[in-house]
């Protein structure tokens, strides 16, 4: 098949071209320098805005992986990125002959603060979201969803890593606090040890979107490429992670440096307002990066995943030795 590929230089990009490589890829970049050569992959120059026609007549797939996961831009610039980027990728889906089926890579995230268990299907506007950043790849759900096109989404968890080795292309909300908590920098976190905290890795989260591309076609089907029942718990993953710095700190192995104390919302809240009273820098930075990962944690869910499962024979990567090798590898790139 000929599949158009947005997103390719991003953090999934390389990864779900390897998944796709029995088909012909066409890739949209903006910049030739940061697009990894595949001899199944070309490159063609272009904006989501102004996808070159020339593609149109042979694409048969279109996988929209390209998006801002800047969870704390503004509102206005992640509408462009996510919302109006969809808006002109459905819009060239439209003059596509040839199209089979159009796959939107979303997140598990547009389930705002929704709580307990989130089905594979549309959800409605959730009472509040804990981002833009969630808001905006919402929309984009429901413009696909409206569109008139053979249309699937694939919603991702947290991609952690690598399962090969924890590396990632770009470094998210998780990895800072990975550092963060190695450097003994938060002292509390909000949530419940019994929280559910869903990591998947950057092979599987491939996998899912190509076994989409492959599969049959149900209109409007949603998959949840997540770990689902297999995620582990936050008093789980936080005893895991400090008997792997452990295994690096003396500090960690003497216990000078201590897990997080697990706190309520409001008392998270009071810590978060005295850091941005003291104005330390380095305190600040913190609490910016704790906060677009903790307040998700507010909210717990399980995320079903039948429909993952029936289509995706890949086995989900042991989140033990995930969580090892994203640890290692965040330490070692920082050090």
């Amino acid at each position: 098949m000929n599949i158009l590929l947005t997103g390719y230089t991003g953090n999934l990009g390389p990864a779900i071209a390897e998944a796709l490589a029995v088909h012909r890829i066409y890739s949209l970049v903006r910049s030739m320098e940061n697009a990894p050569a595949m001899p199944h992959v070309t490159c063609v120059p272009g904006r989501l805005e102004a996808i070159p026609d020339s593609l149109a007549a042979d694409t048969e797939v279109i996988v929209h992986a390209a998006a801002s996961t800047a969870f704390r831009a503004p509102l206005e610039e992640l509408r462009e990125a996510n919302v109006e980027g969809t808006r002109s990728v459905l819009a060239f889906a439209e003059r596509c002959p040839r199209l089979r089926k159009f796959v939107h890579v979303s997140t598990s995230c547009v389930s705002g603060t929704n709580e307990g268990r989130i089905s594979e299907m549309r959800i409605s506007r959730p009472a509040a979201f804990v981002n833009p950043y969630e808001l905006t790849k919402w929309e984009a759900e429901e413009l696909v969803l409206d569109a008139k096109l053979p249309a699937e989404i694939v919603r991702l968890s947290i991609v952690a890593g690598s399962e090969c080795d924890g590396s990632v292309r770009r470094v998210g909300a998780l990895h800072h606090m990975i550092y963060w908590l190695w450097k003994g920098l938060v002292p509390m976190m909000p949530g419940a040890p019994e929280t559910p905290v869903d990591l998947i890795s950057t092979e599987f989260a491939a996998a899912v979107i190509a076994a989409a591309v492959n599969a049959p076609l149900e209109q409007h089907r949603m998959i949840h490429g997540c770990a689902g029942s297999g995620a582990p718990q936050l008093g789980e993953l936080l005893e895991c992670l400090a008997a792997n710095f452990a295994t690096l700190s003396n500090a960690w192995t003497s216990g000078s440096i201590a897990p997080p104390a697990l706190v309520d919302a409001e008392t998270f809240a009071m810590f978060e307002t005295s850091v941005r009273q003291s104005r330390d820098a380095l305190f600040l930075r913190v609490c910016d990066d704790a906060g677009s990962f903790v307040p998700g944690l507010l909210h717990p869910r399980r995320y079903l995943t039948s429909r993952a499962d029936a289509i995706c024979p890949a086995a989900r990567a042991n989140w033990k030795n995930l969580t090892r090798l994203v640890t290692r590898h965040v330490i070692d790139s920082r050090s």
